[in-house]
């Protein structure tokens, strides 16, 4: 019995030892946005798609999804060039002479979002991955997939003890 153990325990040991040897400490710094352009970006998101979480609810809000995709699904380089495209269309509203965001008529935000959709560079990047986003979004809700894209979970309908 005692044999048994002290086996075991070498056994943990060497291979305590060989995992250890392998791991590394360096924890990855996440890339953040302040809470002030996340708020920003979930307006915009909603002016692109208003989202309506009693027809097509899904798990999560939409601000949390395009963060959560903003922070997994860029690399370094593709999110400084989404806050460099955010901080261009703060700046084209600014020139606009309007105070804010959503302030502006549902017109005039329609028409700042295409001119930004259609502008080159990281303005059009920025947008173009927050439309992207929004979209896939709401494509993803479990309504919207069952009801309008015939999505079941099985490949084909399981219908149990059937007579042939």
């Amino acid at each position: 019995m005692r044999r048994r153990k002290a086996l075991q325990s070498i056994a943990m040991g060497i291979g305590g030892v060989a995992t250890l040897s392998h791991c590394n400490t360096f924890i990855a710094s996440v890339p953040q946005l302040k809470e002030k352009d996340e708020q920003f970006i979930g307006l915009i998101s909603e002016s692109i798609l208003p989202s309506k979480s009693t027809s097509f609810p899904t798990p999560e809000p939409r601000l949390e999804f395009l963060v959560n995709q903003l922070e997994g699904g860029l690399t370094s380089a593709q999110f400084e060039e989404y806050k460099l495209g955010l901080e261009e269309f703060k700046k084209s509203i600014d020139d606009s002479y309007a105070p804010a965001f959503d302030i502006l008529s549902t017109d005039q935000q329609y028409e700042m979002l295409t001119k930004a959709l259609a502008s080159e560079g990281s303005l059009g990047f920025f947008m173009q991955k927050t439309k992207q986003w929004s979209l896939r979004h709401f494509i993803t809700s479990e309504n919207y997939m069952t009801n309008y894209l015939g999505y079941e979970f099985m490949p084909n309908r399981y219908l149990g003890c059937v007579p042939v």
